[in-house]
């Protein structure tokens, strides 16, 4: 019998959590979202391909914001002190933009990253069956140029994961790390947070 060491030096981690009784929280964030669309019925154009995306959050001007930040912290230093291995000072983590996606039927985005930060996210207010996955790609672009046939998919095998959206669950991700979402063959709006860290040094 052939006995195999695999050394994985370099993961690329997704960090997946279900926020507790985040129902009312849901509640409040949708009612928040949906009364910036009735403002501003154009948004802006980002990654979003027939979907709405909203400008940036004013997060210390609604305390709902406030209250899902304060909501999320004690995951935030999970991954970031004991996972990531970082020295963690809340007084040096910011918000670098908060804001959202509505996805309405055969609404996607198109693949992308967030540049000049450390983690972003994304976070379901709304997702209801067949709303959309979200696709997170290998970052080894080298490895996806030239690759033999494959058998077999494995996490080293592997170029695209995706994953099925669900209300409540919150995704942390690097923010190099390419994604996109699937089309929403639903008949509801899917409804997204995210937003950006960086690290004051």
């Amino acid at each position: 019998m052939i006995k195999v060491n695999t050394h994985r030096f370099f993961p690329v981690p997704v960090f997946e959590f279900k926020i507790e009784n985040s129902n009312k929280l849901n509640e409040e964030l949708e009612k928040y979202i949906y009364e910036l669309r009735d403002k501003n019925p154009d948004g802006i154009k980002k990654s979003n391909a027939g979907g709405w995306h909203s400008p940036m959050f004013k997060i210390d001007e609604n305390p709902i914001l406030v209250k899902f930040l304060n909501q999320i912290r004690d995951y935030l230093k999970e991954i970031m002190s004991k996972e990531l291995g970082w020295k963690y000072d809340l007084n040096k983590i910011k918000i670098d933009g908060m804001w959202s996606i509505i996805n309405k039927k055969n609404s996607f985005n198109i693949k992308h990253n967030h540049p000049n930060c450390y983690l972003s996210s994304a976070y379901y207010v709304k997702a209801k069956k067949n709303s959309g996955c979200i696709n997170f790609f290998d970052p080894k672009e080298q490895k996806n140029f030239r690759y033999p046939a494959i058998e077999k998919i494995t996490e080293l095998s592997a170029q695209v994961t995706k994953f099925e959206p669900e209300e409540g669950k919150l995704f942390i991700f690097p923010s190099y790390l390419y994604h996109s979402v699937d089309e929403n063959l639903s008949e509801e709006d899917r409804i997204v947070i995210s937003f950006n860290i960086d690290i004051d040094k």
